[in-house]
């Protein structure tokens, strides 16, 4: 979820109070008691409350109805993840799998250390697709990368194994 910074709340309530049609002092005296705490402004529990209170003004015709959506989204939204910004995907791992047929499939996957990168395969449908998987061995660095020789960080057996067909 969008952190939102305390002066951010306050300009978004000032917002609010400013679109609130004039003539009943009520709705702006009951959105003041919304506004969340220092404490509060992580939770969730103010934003469901003044998402509700902005429907009650729209429905009651004390706010006009188009201002909603955008800020329910604002109160929402999640905070856009960059590719750049993914430290648990920042490590390349190759991983090869022998099955029973000696067969070998071979893998590049980004992940935090060896275990992570097993489990990511995990997720593909390549994987869930591999039948008879006797050993999965996780490599540091890419496929092109990887030099003849070099011993995994980590194997996994036949009782290790997840999501195997």
């Amino acid at each position: 979820m969008t952190h939102l910074s305390e002066d951010r709340v306050k300009d978004l309530f000032r917002d609010i109070e400013g679109r609130i049609k004039r003539g009943n002092p009520n709705p702006i005296r009951y959105l003041k008691n919304l506004h969340p705490s220092k404490d509060e402004i992580e939770g969730l529990e103010w934003r469901y409350r003044l998402s509700g209170y902005l429907e009650g003004l729209a429905v009651s015709d004390q706010m006009d109805n188009g201002f909603i959506e955008p800020l329910v989204a604002t109160l929402f939204s999640r905070a856009d993840v960059s590719d750049g910004d993914r430290p648990g995907r920042a490590r390349p791992f190759s991983i090869d799998i022998v099955t029973e047929q000696r067969k070998t499939f071979s893998f590049d996957v980004p992940a935090m250390n060896p275990l992570d990168a097993y489990v990511q395969l995990t997720k593909r449908t390549a994987y869930k697709s591999i039948p008879g998987i006797e050993v999965i061995k996780v490599f540091e660095g890419l496929l092109p990368d990887r030099t003849s020789g070099v011993q995994p960080l980590r194997t996994f057996h036949t009782g290790e194994l997840i999501f195997t067909s």
